[in-house]
């Protein structure tokens, strides 16, 4: 849970007025730890917010997911790949599968092969009785 602007100023206040940090913490309801933080941030750069949090920026858009919702409903059958290549998403076929999981979407992929006509060519296993073959 982030600590509100109004309360990292108040523990700022506190610190130049040579509180301790216990008080403060029990003051404000925040860790102590918190509170360090908080004035150390200050000290080292005359303000109370944190940097921006780092990191790639998302490769694809909002539209891009869009107009992937909308692809995946018209042809529910396509493969990953497919899908990557319809769109030309900057994208890897991991990174589109976690994707479509996070979005709530679901494909079928397309069988490589048809499924065999015929049934079960064993017997299954642990059934009872006589064994094929014996007398």
């Amino acid at each position: 849970m982030s600590i509100s602007v109004e309360k990292r100023w108040l523990m700022v206040a506190a610190k130049k007025r040579r509180e301790r940090e216990a008080d403060i913490a029990v003051w404000l309801g925040v860790s102590e730890r918190s509170v360090a933080t908080i004035w150390k941030l200050y000290n080292d750069t005359g303000d109370v917010m944190p940097k921006k949090p780092g990191g790639r920026p998302p490769r694809l858009t909002g539209a891009d997911e869009e107009a992937l919702a909308r692809e995946v409903e018209r042809a529910p059958d396509s493969t990953l790949a497919e899908l990557i290549e319809r769109l030309s998403l900057p994208i890897k076929k991991s990174q589109l599968d976690r994707l479509l999981a996070k979005l709530g979407l679901t494909f079928k992929k397309k069988r490589s092969s048809p499924r065999p006509s015929s049934g079960r060519t064993s017997a299954k296993r642990g059934t009872h009785g006589p064994k094929p073959g014996r007398a």
